[in-house]
């Protein structure tokens, strides 16, 4: 295994496109999973179950096989393992998506305190421009 030194962290700015593409598209397999489902007790059920699906499937199983989420395909993005540059792994991939549901939750504790707490690096993986790569 050869270690590299891995590219810096994609700016905050450069991340936010993928933060709401993913998160829209999130939503609408959600509302479109909850939708058959119409009586409210089991629409919002339904619209957890393919909301947590759909978001599982793109930032874990797209993230494994292309290196990055549909948002981060759009914003340019990749997701690395900082320790050779290669494509996450599954472990490393699920721990990543379950920190990003806990730093939903402390996200507007941070903003609030002014708390710097970067989660990028978690597990080992790193957000950098897709064109950081290249060089």
């Amino acid at each position: 295994m050869v270690v590299s030194k891995a590219p810096s962290l994609a700016s905050s700015n450069r991340r936010i496109i993928p933060i709401y593409a993913d998160g829209f598209l999130a939503i609408c397999a959600g509302a479109v999973g909850g939708e058959p489902f119409g009586q409210e007790p089991f629409y919002w059920v339904a619209f957890a179950g393919a909301l947590l699906l759909m978001s599982f499937c793109n930032h874990v199983l797209l993230t494994i096989s292309t290196g990055a989420s549909i948002g981060k395909l759009i914003g340019g993005l990749r997701v690395i393992r900082v320790a050779d540059l290669g494509r996450p792994r599954l472990g490393p991939a699920v721990r990543r998506w379950l920190w990003g549901f806990y730093y939903i939750l402390l996200g507007p504790v941070m903003f609030l305190t002014g708390t710097d707490m970067d989660h990028m690096d978690v597990a080992g993986l790193r957000i950098v421009r897709r064109a950081d790569l290249r060089r």
